[in-house]
């Protein structure tokens, strides 16, 4: 690696990570297929928008449960194990959505899918984040980056094989078999002396700020009030990405094929702000990148309401995806850095607060949009924004760092251990590690896994 100013806040880009980057990336292809097949699902199955909001409800509730289920299966199982099986669940959710069964069949499969990409989503941030130390928000931004680009292509792909006849079904039975193979592919990844600095769980060690790994005390309050603002600002993505077709189809007149692909713009925007966001998570604090982020997608989100010329919709939503694109990875890191490091339970709420506000927004506006219209229902989303910009202001967390920092060494500073075998915890192949992190920010807490090892 070259050397930089800072280098414990770049992230290392081992095998392992790029692995774990990868598999988030096929989650976010599902996610942004979700939202731009929506408007052609309810046109197959004949619904209106408050009924086929239905959808996002049953992926709300199931989001819930794999939550707050996530902390404690990471606990038994470790992170590997769990990411295993949520890659299995999601796989068969995504054949059920994609079965052309009617509302049943859709509704079942996306709440299996949801159960499934919830809980790889929680685990895998709550890896890199631990894994990556104090380079953890530049690292999960630089993952989520990636899955930006898997997202823009999704609405392409979609728009392009339902103007071909093809049917929007091809490209999520293409994410059944992607899914399949990473997983296969991170189930061999050789085991080495090195897996005890990134494996979960351990439960033994007292963590840098005074709690055990598996400490089930209550969170502090600073925690809830960033929960608040995760919750939000999700709830804001959630409905861009479902509902912004519909704005395109209403107000510029496109067709449903052309609207579904011109969500491309979010997603686009999406990649390219991750990867700034990147770079700024590396020197900048989570609040002030938050709060930068909220204002550009304010502003540019009244451009996208206002005008009808199709141009500027698109040209506003490539804002607008600029600006949403660091609100999941940077919102989660803020608190991470809230909950006394406590990385497993905090990534897991996170995940639970995502999921119902980003539920109950979407449906709230479905709602509206029969009541009222669409277009005065969308202006739910700056309300979201405007009450998070707020929650930031009155509770700042104020800091770079998502996870905590090792004690400074008592002096003199004490001799390392030779590694040999008798030294290392039982390891398996589910657990999601392979290399040697840049920085050994977990060292004082080593891995506790003491299941025998299984072959995959």
């Amino acid at each position: 690696m070259t050397s930089s100013p800072d280098p414990g806040r770049r992230p290392h880009l081992d095998r392992i990570t790029w692995i774990t980057y990868l598999q988030l990336s096929l989650f976010a292809f599902f996610l942004y297929g979700f939202g731009a097949t929506q408007a052609l699902l309810r046109d197959e199955q004949g619904t209106s928008r408050t009924i086929a909001s239905l959808h996002a409800i049953v992926f709300a509730a199931a989001n819930v449960i794999a939550g707050l289920l996530i902390p404690r299966l990471m606990e038994r199982w470790g992170r590997g194990r769990v990411i295993r099986y949520a890659v299995i669940v999601m796989s068969l959710g995504i054949a059920v959505y994609t079965a052309p069964f009617g509302l049943p069949a859709s509704l079942i499969g996306t709440a299996l899918v949801s159960c499934g990409g919830v809980s790889l989503v929680a685990t895998a941030s709550a890896f890199i984040l631990d894994y990556q130390g104090s380079a953890g928000p530049a690292a999960l931004t630089q993952a989520n980056a990636l899955a930006a680009l898997f997202g823009f292509f999704v609405p392409l792909i979609i728009g392009l094989t339902t103007a071909l006849a093809w049917g929007w079904r091809i490209g999520l039975w293409g994410l059944i078999v992607a899914l399949l193979v990473t997983e296969l592919v991170r189930g061999r990844q050789p085991q080495t002396p090195r897996l005890q600095l990134a494996q979960a769980p351990r439960p033994q060690r007292p963590t840098t700020a005074g709690h055990f790994g598996n400490d089930h005390s209550p969170m502090p309050r600073r925690f809830y009030w960033s929960l608040g603002v995760v919750g939000l600002l999700l709830a804001t993505e959630f409905t861009l990405t479902l509902w912004s077709a519909d704005l395109l189809r209403e107000r510029a007149g496109l067709g449903p094929a052309a609207a579904a692909a011109s969500l491309a713009a979010v997603t686009g925007g999406m990649f390219l702000g991750r990867i700034v966001g990147s770079r700024l998570a590396q020197t900048w604090s989570v609040d002030r990148l938050l709060i930068s982020s909220i204002v550009l997608t304010l502003s540019a989100f009244f451009v996208a309401w206002t005008f009808t010329r199709a141009w500027m919709i698109v040209t506003a939503l490539f804002v607008v995806g600029l600006g949403i694109a660091v609100h999941w990875p940077i919102g989660v890191s803020r608190a991470v850095a809230s909950s006394g490091g406590r990385i497993d339970r905090a990534s897991g709420l996170s995940s639970v607060a995502a999921g119902v506000a980003g539920g109950i927004a979407p449906f709230v506006l479905g709602v509206l949009s029969d009541q009222i219209g669409f277009h005065l229902a969308f202006l739910t989303v700056p309300v979201l924004l405007a009450t998070a910009l707020a929650l930031l202001l009155i509770r700042p967390v104020t800091t770079t760092t998502p996870a905590p920092q090792p004690e400074p060494e008592p002096e003199p500073e004490p001799e390392p251990e030779p590694m040999n075998d008798d030294a290392l915890p039982h390891l398996t192949r589910d657990d999601p590690a392979g290399a040697s992190p840049p920085e050994p920010t977990t060292a004082d807490r080593p891995a506790a896994d003491d299941r025998p090892p299984r072959s995959q």
